[in-house]
């Protein structure tokens, strides 16, 4: 097994999706990336859409996708597959390696075939940019070690179809390869909080210490996100460790439900009974998570 050079972690969010790397020796020289430059766009994450053509075919993803979707005819989309917010379909369901999910154009499709070539995406894209980083020296998915964000209200299958996406994607050649990570999302914004300063943490007795260096603290990660919001109670333990005080815990309530809330209230202020000569109203509205 070739050894670890960098750290990718993926951050496959429901509405956005982004990475961060590292040189695994140099954890505390963390870079990210930007999106959408080559719309005029600078975005730290890229639209979590993905398109395939009539046949099945991998054709965009991300702000590429929605692009590309925005300019087609109606005619033209309705004969593509595209996808957006499907992360949350492998939510209270009974998953397995054949569920099928819904496309923009009403047809089902592979939700394995979605999650993997979107993983797969991610990946090539951070081994590009690796290699842009690097002189051009060319390294493959073994020499990372791949960290991938699940939410915390997810059930184990859901998270074992995850794996078996991200092995189909080629970032690991075996199912449990220690070289992928499944890491919830308030896990790994605890582990960041951990090493920052407690100035802004802590309102009292401000030293340059970090949480982890501050024994007895307790506190609260809430994850609140496009489809779910999951919170957290921790607390730093003598050893810098973590002891969960109460495991994550929330629902799919995210930022959607407020967006799809808003909608629904402006149709009832706006939109008249059906009738004679009534007149529809199309709301559009996006709240940025």
């Amino acid at each position: 097994m070739e050894g670890t050079v960098f750290v990718v972690a993926i951050d496959f969010g429901t509405a956005h999706s982004g990475y961060c790397f590292c040189v695994k020796s140099l954890a505390q020289n963390i870079r990210s990336v930007c999106w959408g430059v080559e719309h005029g766009l600078r975005t730290l994450k890229t639209p979590t859409c993905i398109m395939f053509d009539k046949h099945g075919e991998f054709v965009k993803f991300g702000h590429d996708a929605v692009f590309l979707y925005k300019r087609m005819g109606k005619g033209e989309a309705k004969m593509n597959y595209f996808f957006e917010n499907f992360r949350m379909d492998l939510y209270n369901k009974n998953i397995s390696r054949h569920l099928m999910i819904t496309a923009k154009n009403g047809k089902p499709f592979s939700a394995l075939k979605v999650f993997s070539e979107s993983l797969r995406y991610m990946k090539d894209h951070a081994l590009k940019t690796i290699k842009d980083h690097t002189a051009g020296k060319a390294f493959t998915a073994s020499n990372i070690t791949w960290v991938l964000t699940v939410p915390a209200i997810w059930d184990a299958p859901a998270k074992q179809f995850m794996r078996e996406a991200a092995t189909q994607a080629g970032l690991v050649t075996e199912l449990n390869s220690e070289k992928l990570i499944l890491a919830t999302e308030a896990e790994a914004a605890l582990v960041w909080c951990k090493q920052l300063p407690q100035d802004g943490f802590i309102t009292e007795e401000l030293s340059e210490g970090t949480l982890e260096h501050s024994p007895g603290t307790q506190y609260i990660v809430v994850d609140y996100g496009a489809e779910t919001t999951d919170i957290t109670v921790l607390e730093v333990l003598e050893n810098e460790s973590l002891k969960v005080l109460h495991s994550a815990s929330g629902g799919d309530m995210g930022g959607n439900t407020v967006d799809l809330k808003f909608k629904s209230i402006l149709r009832d202020i706006f939109q008249p009974k059906e009738g004679p000569g009534t007149v529809w109203l199309k709301v559009y509205c996006s709240m940025p998570h």
